[in-house]
């Protein structure tokens, strides 16, 4: 068969494929082949051991309506993590590879160009998933499930689908916000969806008066919702279930549909794809510098200079922060108990020491790792050692503070002696995450921060954790009246003490 010819479609495609593949790292495709693997290997052996006992049932009878609303919702969850994939994506497709420029000025259509990117997009949204499709299709093989492969369809049409609303986002925004903001955008969206639909299975805790038991026959709040809710074969939510069930109709409907859109995409953003793309070459326009009246200079401390420099470089980062502060969502349910006046007090104390020491790491390795001027500060008139202990400081007193909240929040609901044990113990845990990161200095470019090949060496991620989960426990045993856990407190301190003990920075 021979190749496409070059400048087509399947052409753009298939070297758009090979590149975005060969960005891979080894260690990446291992990792993805190993996880597929072993998930896939895990519900396989649990299909094989369930496959006896429901072999008297017919696995390929059309799905019940009660059943509808609980798929319904897993699907909508699927698929807004495509959408965010495709979104990051597209980004990434249209506006930060450097070859659009030498594309556009080639013989090669701009509509062309457009669709071998938008179907780009789409395979990087189908692969947000894959870790979860793939092995629920090879345990639906193993039960007999056949109609189960009708998900092949729906992965491929929530694909297309993710992608163009991904392409109409991306093009939307960078026309009204630009370029660089966009790409911030699109990361606070996506480090928000994950802790978004966490929160929404526990919205129902979060409004549960104290005083009342869930039961023992209910698993989560949310299913007993939809437990409630009526959703008929022939409505319009249930098409996507119904299309993943194999069913002809609603599956032909739903691909039908994919490839309509993306070819409405495609027609309708030509025109703003290529002048978007025009747009993210031009060079910005200096700013030019304010006029200030005269006034005479003030010069602070140089402590206090720091800990602002740090917070307002923080605070300039909306993509890192959305990344470093995503953990406070999940401090919510947590506080519940207080919120409302229960009397979970223990569990309210390992969520104050657990998550603020979390906290303290994240911010430490922004303030004394992410350095994008070390030379700079290197020759500042002020010793090094100095420096770094300011900025320890300046990773440290946010966590304490909203630390300090929590616990005030828990004492104000008249749990004053809670309170009291716990306080220690956050300064304890805040103080002491982000001493193990000031003494283990890892320097990276702040953009650098995230990737996998700029991580902390294992045994202080082990070390740190240790510490973490010993002073959590703490909490927990003595607010429930245990003072045996003063053993876990002597582990945090030896894992801290071993930590200092390898210590590599002259700050302390």
């Amino acid at each position: 068969m021979s190749s496409a010819p070059p400048g087509s479609l399947l052409w753009l495609l298939r070297w758009q494929t090979r590149g975005a593949l060969a960005n891979l790292t080894t260690g990446q495709r291992w990792g993805i082949g190993i996880g597929l693997v072993v998930f896939s290997g895990f519900l396989i052996a649990i299909g094989l051991s369930l496959r006896p006992r429901l072999a008297a049932l017919n696995l390929n009878a059309p799905l019940p309506d009660a059943a509808l609303p609980l798929l319904a919702l897993g699907l909508l969850v699927l698929w807004t993590m495509m959408v965010a994939a495709a979104v990051n994506a597209a980004l990434t497709a249209l506006f930060t590879r450097g070859d659009l420029t030498l594309l556009l000025h080639s013989p090669i259509a701009p509509r062309t160009v457009l669709a071998s990117r938008a179907l780009g997009v789409a395979l990087s949204a189908g692969l947000s998933v894959a870790l979860l499709m793939v092995p629920l299709l090879a345990a639906a093989a193993v039960l007999g499930a056949w109609r189960a492969m009708g998900l092949l369809g729906w992965w491929l049409a929530a694909a297309v689908l993710a992608a163009c609303v991904g392409l109409w986002l991306t093009l939307g925004l960078v026309r009204v916000l630009g370029v660089q903001r966009t790409r911030t955008v699109s990361a606070v969206l996506g480090s928000l969806i994950g802790a978004a639909v966490f929160l929404a299975f526990q919205v129902p805790n979060l409004l549960r008066p104290s005083g009342q038991d869930r039961g023992s026959n209910q698993i989560n709040p949310v299913l007993d919702v939809l437990a409630g809710l009526r959703l008929s074969s022939g409505s319009l939510l249930a098409l996507p279930v119904q299309a993943a069930w194999s069913e002809p109709g609603p599956l032909l409907g739903l691909l039908a549909a994919a490839a309509l859109g993306l070819m409405l995409t495609v027609m309708a953003l030509t025109r703003l794809f290529v002048l978007g793309a025009q747009t993210s070459q031009e060079r910005p326009t200096a700013r030019l510098p304010r006029r200030t009246a005269g006034r005479p200079l003030r010069f602070r401390t140089a402590r206090t200079a720091t800990l602002l420099k740090e917070w307002r470089l923080i605070w300039r980062d909306p993509a890192l922060l959305s990344r470093t502060l995503l953990q406070l969502l999940y401090l919510l349910p947590l506080l519940a108990p207080a919120l409302r006046g229960g009397n979970l007090a223990a569990t309210v104390g390992v969520g104050v020491v657990l998550l603020t020491s979390n906290l303290a790491v994240a911010l430490a390795q922004l303030t004394l790792n992410a350095e994008d001027a070390p030379d700079l500060l290197r020759s500042a008139p002020r010793s090094p050692a100095a420096l770094r202990r300011d900025k320890w400081l300046a990773a440290s007193l946010p966590p304490l503070g909203l630390g300090l909240a929590g616990l005030g929040l828990l004492a104000f609901r008249g749990q004053i002696q809670a309170a009291a044990l716990d306080l220690p113990l956050l300064l304890l845990g805040v103080g002491g995450s982000a001493l193990m990161v000031l003494w283990q200095p890892l320097p990276v470019r702040r953009a650098d921060l995230f990737k996998r090949q700029q991580s902390a060496p294992l045994w202080l991620n082990i070390l740190t954790l240790v510490f973490q989960a010993a002073l959590a426990g703490t909490a927990y045993l003595l607010n429930a009246g245990q003072w045996w856990g003063l053993g876990t407190l002597a582990v945090a301190l030896v894992a801290l003490a071993i930590a200092y003990g390898e210590r590599r920075s002259d700050a302390t």
